[in-house]
């Protein structure tokens, strides 16, 4: 992949294994600054940004464009941190199913979002349209928990404090509608002029498909997403998906 153009982003490229995580180190920092960037996932990149910062929070909103539609997700270190943000897994067990948390845990981590009830842990600026002031605003009660087994990712996390807000970053469409794979050195062009990008990890083009949505915020499974996660452990083949663009 080709280096961002004089770029006034901070850009790390390290090695798809993390052999070389060391140099996540200035990265960590950066987030505790309240920093924003795209780092790796196991299926797309995303933007990523300290989820207890204001600030960060608002930056990234403001990165993706995005208002109270468009719901972000939460990158966390293990299932501890899923129960510390979220009201956890139901303890529904749907006949003839292995109860969530059971199923879980033979899925995680992988590429899955699972929408859950939020915790009381969760800051409130992660619930809500950073973008308006209104106090009559109602805040969502639910959050997606992305749980990553990309060894960048994790790497990564396991030198914060505590989980990180993220969202995918937009993959360009061609005309028949196909997505153009991601470019790290395209992605930092198209964001740094914006002057909102802090940092890029770099760990090559990816093509990978997006994410798995399974909703368990009402207890029983609800396919929103067929993606690179197998939905055959939580729903019917046949069961359609339900997430809007």
């Amino acid at each position: 992949p080709r280096a961002p153009s004089q770029s006034k982003t901070l850009f790390v490229t390290v090695e798809p294994d993390a052999s070389d995580d060391w140099r996540l180190d200035e990265i960590a920092d950066v987030i505790r600054g309240g920093g924003v960037g795209i780092i790796p996932t196991d299926t797309k990149y995303a933007f990523v940004a300290d989820l207890e910062s204001r600030d960060a929070v608002q930056t990234l909103y403001r990165l993706k464009d995005a208002g109270v539609g468009k719901p972000m997700s939460v990158l966390v270190r293990g299932f501890s941190d899923i129960d510390a943000y979220t009201q956890g897994f139901p303890d529904n067990v749907v006949a003839g199913r292995t109860q969530p948390f059971k199923l879980a845990r033979q899925c995680l981590p992988g590429p899955y979002t699972f929408i859950l009830q939020a915790g009381k842990a969760m800051p409130k600026i992660c619930l809500q349209d950073p973008s308006t002031k209104s106090k009559s605003c109602k805040a969502r009660k639910t959050v997606g928990v992305r749980f990553s087994a990309d060894p960048v990712c994790r790497a990564l996390l396991s030198r914060l404090d505590r989980p990180l807000l993220a969202s995918t970053v937009p993959c360009e469409v061609d005309g028949d509608g196909i997505e153009y794979a991601q470019d790290p050195a395209v992605m930092c062009d198209d964001y740094e002029s914006e002057g909102l990008l802090a940092f890029v990890i770099d760990c090559g083009v990816r093509e990978n498909p997006p994410s798995t949505v399974i909703d368990l915020s009402g207890g029983a499974a609800k396919l929103l997403r067929r993606g690179a996660g197998d939905a055959s452990a939580w729903v019917e083949d046949d069961e359609e998906e339900t997430l809007a663009d």
